[in-house]
């Protein structure tokens, strides 16, 4: 008998020897009166039993089957498919792959009892200030980019650049990149833009790619501008507050995110057979769509501040690396190696002289606009002669000092004299 049962007994027979009253009994069992005399009659006839719950020894109605529990060690013990997999993270893919339905808690218990998983161990931890999240969907993205493993050797290193919703929690944006690059921040910033709309601000390090280390020149200063690197631009351009944090905690949810997908989307890539970026792209927006549906909150204010693109807007001129080219004197600019002739259209026959811009987008297609207007060009082939300029006149000889001329000014001025 536990300590508990031990007490009662002692108090039962106390009870029956009349050393107490029912009442104090009922008193210090905590029940009623009635039930004391129920205890009292039953202790007469049973002894030290009747202290003993009548469910003792007997296997509970709810417990779970042995055969199940045997199938789920299985899986998740050393070898199986679920090896490593954290107790959420098992339980969702119980659920869709297995057909296995089980609580988080009981599954947690069962893992422990048979020693498949141990409690982790503490940090020290560091006081940190709260941010609560934005109230409304699209007010604050935070991006951000990860390298790692993803493929565990089975293929190539790569960089994941996301973003993610502060206030929902919800991604918004996964995409494998061999580096993180512009051409990855540029995709993210055209994806969110199509599929959502633009949103107010985004939070981001401070990575050269999103945040320009030059400093102002005395010029830049005099026109009141900053230097911007190409997706601080774009930002710029589009409204969108650029924010910078300062220490990985400041955008703690897409560190957090990263920590969760090291755990999740790499044991799916493993459980899918993905090999390649390519696989690991496509594979991508299944697991978008079961991540927000398992994680995504309901935000504060229903009302979403997402910004819709205008339907005229030009995406091309956007989204886009841009350089600026002066036009040569036969309607000619240099770019990258090439040279592009630019064509005559309705509104300009002659760019001599002005500056035009050369935008390319992230597929690689090159696109150049004078004033956001596009222009029209071809590509001059390799076979084609560049125009020879003619050369210049060489420059008169001077003709050689005579060393006697001197002395012949010299007498000529004499004889004046």
């Amino acid at each position: 008998m536990n300590q508990k049962q031990q007490r009662e007994v002692e108090i039962l027979t106390r009870l029956k020897a009349g050393a107490l009253d029912v009442g104090t009994a009922a008193e210090l069992l905590g029940v009623s009166p009635r039930q004391v005399r129920r205890l009292r009659a039953r202790f007469r006839q049973e002894g030290f039993g009747a202290v003993i719950h009548g469910n003792v020894g007997r296997a509970a109605a709810n417990r779970t089957d042995p055969a199940l529990v045997t199938r789920i060690v299985a899986l998740a013990g050393q070898g199986g498919k679920y090896e490593d997999l954290n107790v959420c993270h098992l339980q969702d893919l119980l659920d869709e792959q297995e057909q296995i339905k089980i609580g988080r808690s009981t599954l947690d218990r069962l893992l422990r009892e048979t020693g498949l998983r141990h409690r982790a161990g503490r940090s020290a931890s560091v006081h940190r200030r709260r941010r609560l999240r934005r109230a409304a969907e699209g007010m604050l993205l935070q991006i951000d980019g990860s390298p790692f493993d993803w493929l565990e050797g089975r293929g190539p290193k790569a960089d994941l650049i996301g973003a993610i919703d502060d206030a929902t929690g919800k991604i918004v944006f996964l995409l494998f990149r061999p580096t993180e690059d512009q051409i990855g921040y540029l995709l993210l910033l055209r994806s969110v833009a199509r599929g959502y709309g633009i949103p107010m601000s985004i939070y981001h390090d401070r990575h050269t790619i999103l945040r320009s280390p030059k400093q102002p020149t005395l010029e830049d200063e005099l026109a009141g501008r900053s230097p911007m690197s190409q997706i601080q631009r774009v930002m710029a351009e589009l409204g969108i507050e650029s924010i910078p944090a300062y220490s990985p905690q400041a955008k703690g949810r897409i560190e957090r995110l990263w920590g969760t997908l090291q755990d999740r989307l790499i044991k799916e890539l493993r459980l899918a057979g993905i090999t390649t970026l390519e696989e690991a792209n496509a594979f991508l927006p299944r697991f978008i769509a079961r991540y927000n549906r398992r994680f995504a909150k309901a935000p504060q204010d229903p009302n979403s501040a997402w910004v819709p693109l205008p339907a005229e807007l030009d995406l091309n001129y956007y989204f886009a690396i841009r350089e600026t080219r002066k036009v040569r004197s036969d309607n000619c600019i240099s770019w990258s190696g090439r040279v592009l002739q630019l064509l005559p259209g309705p509104k300009t026959s002659s760019l001599v002289g002005r500056s035009v811009t050369v935008h390319v987008v992230p597929e690689g297609d090159i696109y150049v606009y004078h004033d956001r207007h596009p222009l029209t060009y071809r590509r001059v082939p390799v076979s084609d002669p560049l125009p020879v300029k003619p050369m210049p006149k060489p420059l008169r000889q001077p003709r050689p000092a005579d060393p006697k001329a001197k002395a012949r000014q010299r007498a000529w001025l004499y004889a004046q004299g």
